[in-house]
C-alpha cells in the first residue's frame, strides 16, 4: 500500500512538470535605458535632473522605456521613424526649437533616417512628482512656451547689443544656451540672482524651471 501511495505521488509530480507554462505569470520585460546608445551624451546629473545631448543617427535603436518624466528642446530639424511596441511605424519630421514634455512610461523604438541628424537636449526629471516650492514663477526669463505640473519652459532670444537685466531665480532651473548649434548647460539653484551670466554670448536660451 505504501508503495502505491509513493508511486501515485511521483506520477502527479511528473504531470505537473509536463504542464505547459504559457498561462503562468511571465516576468516583466527589461528594456534598455533610452539613452544607452550611440549618439547620446550625458552632460550633467544631480539629484533633480539628468541632462543629455541626443542625436538620432542613421540607424535603428532598440526598444526602450522612459523611466522618468522628460522634457527638452530640439535644436536642429530632422527626420526619424518612431516604432511602437506593436510594430506600428510613424515617420516623424521635427522642427528646430520645438519644445516637449512627456510622462514617464513611454515605450518605443526609433530610427534616425535623415542625412542631417535630428538633435535635442533632453532633461530627465528624477523625482517622481513635484517637490514643492515657491508658487511664484521667475520673472525676466523670456517668453513662456510650455507649462505642466512638473516645470515651466521659457525661451529667451537675445537681441543684439542689449545687456541682459538682472533677475532672480525663484525655482531651481536648467539653462540651455545655444551659440550656433552648441548647447551650454547650467544648473541654477533657486534664490540665485544673476545678470545673464548663463546666457552670455548665446543667441537663444531655454530655461527649464523645475517645480
Amino acid at each position: 500500500m505504501r508503495f502505491v501511495i509513493i508511486l501515485a505521488a511521483l506520477l502527479l509530480a511528473a504531470q505537473a512538470l509536463a504542464q505547459p507554462t504559457q498561462n503562468l505569470p511571465q516576468p516583466a520585460r527589461a528594456y534598455p535605458q533610452p539613452f544607452d546608445r550611440e549618439g547620446a551624451t550625458k552632460v550633467m546629473e544631480n539629484d533633480r535632473v539628468i541632462v543629455w545631448d541626443v542625436s538620432w543617427l542613421q540607424r535603428a535603436y532598440p526598444t526602450h522605456r522612459h523611466l522618468y518624466d522628460y522634457a527638452g528642446v530640439y535644436y536642429t530639424s530632422g527626420d526619424r521613424v518612431v516604432v511602437s511596441p506593436e510594430g506600428v511605424r510613424s515617420p516623424t519630421h521635427t522642427v528646430a526649437w520645438d519644445t516637449f514634455f512627456y510622462r514617464r512610461g513611454v515605450t518605443h523604438s526609433e530610427e534616425g533616417v535623415g542625412t542631417e541628424p535630428l538633435r535635442a537636449v533632453f532633461l530627465e526629471l528624477k523625482e517622481p512628482a513635484p517637490v514643492g516650492g515657491p508658487d511664484t514663477a521667475s520673472a525676466g526669463l523670456g517668453k513662456k512656451v510650455r507649462e505642466s505640473d512638473r516645470l515651466l519652459i521659457w525661451e529667451d532670444i537675445a537681441a543684439q547689443d542689449t545687456q541682459p537685466l538682472a533677475h532672480r531665480h525663484e525655482r531651481d532651473a536648467v539653462a540651455v544656451a545655444f551659440t550656433g548649434q552648441k548647447p551650454r548647460i547650467t544648473f541654477i539653484k533657486r534664490g540665485t540672482v544673476d545678470h545673464g551670466e548663463e546666457t552670455a554670448g548665446a543667441a537663444r536660451t531655454y530655461f527649464f524651471e523645475l517645480k
